[in-house]
């Protein structure tokens, strides 16, 4: 388990990188933990991607996999990354990288 000092300082490097809007914690029941957005986007973004989580552990078992360690869905407005643990998972939104 990591410390909480690692924790945080792992939300804050996360949160600094160019192009991330938010870094959500939550708990494998879909509470948020912690957060750099607002509640309200934090609330709702917990629970729909821990319904998510929870959906594409069925599909990667019924594939026959064991288990899955990342999922990245692309959006126009960006990517929305999740790194789902036993007892957490990290969501990290990110804006879509502009074209030169």
């Amino acid at each position: 388990m990591i410390s909480q000092d690692d924790f945080e300082s792992t939300k804050k490097k996360l949160a600094s990188f160019k192009g991330v809007k938010g870094v959500i914690v939550t708990s494998s029941e879909g509470l948020p933990i912690s957060s750099t957005i607002d509640m309200e986007k934090t609330e709702k973004v917990a629970a729909l991607i821990t319904s998510l989580v929870k959906k594409t552990s069925q599909v990667v078992q019924a594939l026959g996999e064991e288990s899955y360690n990342f999922l990245i869905l692309d959006t126009q407005e960006g990517n929305i990354l999740v790194a789902p643990e036993e007892e957490q998972t990290l969501i990290v939104l990110r804006e879509a990288e502009k074209e030169v």
